[in-house]
C-alpha cells in the first residue's frame, strides 16, 4: 500500500483542516483543495483522502466504504487510525450511491457528549454552486447560512439524504457530513443544519 511521502503531515494537514472548518462553519459553501498529489485507491476520491489525512490519527477509528480492505489499509498506513464497525467509528467513508440505510447505524453521540458522534465523508461525482442537469438541489438553512443556501450535487442518493435527515432529527445528537467530489471540491452539512432537497 502506498505511503504518501509527498504529503506534509503538518503543513498540508493544517491547510486542509482550515478548509474543512470553513466549510463546516458555512454550510453549503463549496471550497476546493487545489492541486492534489495523493494516490488514493480507485474507489476513494483524492479529496476524501485529504479529509482523512486532516482528521484521522492514532486516537480515532474509521469505517471504510463497505469494509473495503484497500481503503482501510491506505488509512492505516497514512494516518495510523484504526478500522472499526460502523456503529463505533468516529469517521465513516461511503459513496454517494451506497444504500443509505447503513448510515442509520452510525453513532449520533450522547446527550452528555454530543460531540462524540460520527462524521460521515461521502464521495459524490460533482458539487456545484449553480444548477446543473442530473443533480440534486440541496437547500440549507440554519446557523452559518444567511437566509438559505442552495448547492447542487451529482450522484447522491435520496436514501442517503433521508438517512442523514433521520440521524439529525434529535439535535444536539446527529452526524456531521462532508461531501467531496472528483475534482477536489468539498462541502459540509453539519448536524445543526436544517436541509431539504429536490
Amino acid at each position: 500500500m502506498i505511503r504518501e511521502v509527498n504529503y506534509n503531515e503538518i503543513f498540508d494537514a493544517q491547510v486542509h483542516f482550515r478548509i474543512i472548518l470553513d466549510c463546516m462553519a458555512r454550510p453549503g459553501k463549496v471550497n476546493n483543495f487545489g492541486k492534489i498529489t495523493v494516490h488514493s485507491p480507485d474507489n476513494l476520491h483524492p479529496a476524501s483522502a485529504l479529509v482523512a489525512f486532516a482528521l484521522l490519527n492514532r486516537d480515532v477509528s474509521f469505517y471504510a466504504n463497505k469494509n473495503n480492505s484497500e481503503i482501510a489499509e491506505y488509512f492505516i498506513v497514512n494516518t495510523y487510525s484504526k478500522p472499526s464497525a460502523i456503529k463505533n467509528a468516529d469517521f465513516v467513508f461511503i459513496n454517494g450511491t451506497d444504500d443509505g440505510k447503513i448510515l442509520l447505524e452510525t453513532n449520533t453521540g450522547l446527550l452528555e457528549y454530543p460531540e462524540k458522534s460520527a462524521t460521515v465523508i461521502i464521495d459524490v461525482d460533482n458539487i456545484y454552486d449553480v444548477p446543473k442537469d442530473q443533480t440534486h438541489e440541496i437547500i440549507l438553512k440554519g446557523p452559518g447560512v444567511e437566509s438559505e443556501k442552495r448547492v447542487y450535487i451529482r450522484n447522491i442518493s435520496d436514501h442517503i439524504l433521508q438517512s442523514v435527515k433521520e440521524q439529525n432529527a434529535e439535535y444536539p445528537l446527529g452526524i456531521d457530513v462532508i461531501l467531496t467530489d472528483s475534482v477536489g471540491n468539498v462541502m459540509c452539512i453539519p448536524r445543526t443544519n436544517n436541509f431539504s432537497w429536490n
